[in-house]
């Protein structure tokens, strides 16, 4: 009877096979794992990581402003989408784009901030320059709110806010402070505000033709057009005047019935045509708009008489008769505000970043020591696309 043998027969060959794949494993285990935690330490070393005086985290830097400044990711998670916002951080404070507004001195009293960009309105920046914009694209790409650091009340750290769907409280004239977070300065960020004006184009404004006399023999002499197109880089205030043209029409008429019956012109016939003001910026609307565009009209159609307008105490008195007073006719750039609110931690009153303590800092790159004693020192790249 035939018997069989269970099992198999260790060999030296399969004992030799088994050692050497095991070893094996457990070597490229430990290579891999060397690998894994040198590649680790290599992109801790190489990212900045901002955190506060007692080494909490603040996150991760995704980008540096203009002033070399970390930029971190703030989620505002109060909403029921979470949006995101980009933050400064220097060593004493927090920074953003965006100025908060204020209508008391001293960046008190009610903040306001600019609504979302459309870059028609908001095409100057803090410094007025045209075509710098300065409100946060980020924002406007989610369709959320608008954020920017404001005054926290006392120190210089700042507080986080964010846009509301309401109108600011007060009028643009009304501002009195603002508080802008990127100014480099020594202290409080905050400084008086009033809006920066310039002085509108009336080259098209008044078109005026001094009326001939038959007894005299004289004809019409048309001095100048009025018209529609404003000059390259400005534009059309027409909408705006339109709301002021009767009573500017019924107070230049007085006006150069006053100034003919005393000598100083004779017959002429004024039209008008429009005010231009510079791109992005609109027609200073304040309590004497019609009295200061009739002194404008009135300045230019002397100016093409030949006559000195302002030397004239004759004229000067007329029309301070009619309570039209030497002005300029000017433009202003609109601030298009919206009631700001404090922005908090997520299911509390807290405000956000409040906890956080300033000298800010970022960590330092650091040598990674391995299990064996062995130490490894992050080397930068020898050139583009090569590895450290």
């Amino acid at each position: 009877m035939r018997r069989y043998q269970q099992g198999f027969v260790l060999t030296i060959e399969l004992i030799l096979i088994i050692t050497i794949l095991v070893i094996g494993s457990f070597g490229g285990i430990v290579m891999v794992r060397d690998a894994l935690f040198k590649r680790h330490m290599a992109k801790v070393d190489t990212q900045v990581t901002v955190v506060d005086s007692v080494n909490t985290p603040l996150g991760i830097a995704v980008g540096f402003d203009e002033h070399q400044a970390p930029l971190i990711f703030y989620f505002d998670r109060e909403a029921e989408q979470a949006y995101r916002t980009l933050i400064g951080i220097r060593d004493d404070r927090f920074t953003s784009r965006e100025a908060v507004y204020y209508n008391s001195p001293n960046c008190s009293g009610d903040p306001c901030i600019k609504g979302l960009s459309d870059e028609f309105s908001d095409a100057r920046g803090i410094g007025q320059l045209p075509y710098t914009g300065n409100v946060s694209y980020l924002n406007a790409l989610q369709g959320g709110p608008n954020y920017a650091i404001g005054f926290d009340g006392s120190g210089v750290t700042g507080k986080l806010l964010r846009s509301t769907a309401l109108a600011c409280p007060a009028l643009d004239e009304d501002i009195q402070s603002r508080y802008v977070s990127q100014k480099v300065v020594s202290g409080i960020p905050c400084e008086p505000f009033s809006q920066a004006l310039e002085q509108a184009d009336s080259s098209c404004l008044v078109g005026a033709t001094a009326l001939g006399s038959a007894l005299l023999g004289t004809s019409d002499v048309e001095l100048s057009v009025a018209c529609d197109t404003c000059p390259a880089g400005f534009e059309s205030q027409g909408d705006i005047l339109d709301n002021y043209l009767p009573e500017v029409e019924l107070l230049l008429s007085t006006s150069l019935d006053a100034l003919a019956l005393t000598g100083v012109i004779g017959p002429v016939d004024v039209t008008l045509g429009t005010v231009c003001c510079p791109e992005g910026t609109v027609l200073e609307e304040d309590e004497n708009i019609v009295e200061t565009l009739v002194f404008t009209i009135l300045e230019t159609v002397f100016d093409l008489l030949g006559i000195d307008f302002l030397s004239n105490q004759l004229v000067r008195d007329t029309l301070a008769l009619l309570g039209i007073e030497e002005d300029v006719t000017n433009c202003k750039t609109p601030l298009n505000l919206v009631s700001a609110e404090q922005v908090n931690t997520q299911g509390t009153t807290t405000p956000a970043l409040s906890n956080l303590t300033p000298p800010f800092r970022i960590t330092l790159p650091q040598v990674a020591v391995s299990s064996s004693g062995d130490s490894w020192q992050s080397v930068s790249p020898d050139g583009e696309g090569v590895q450290p």
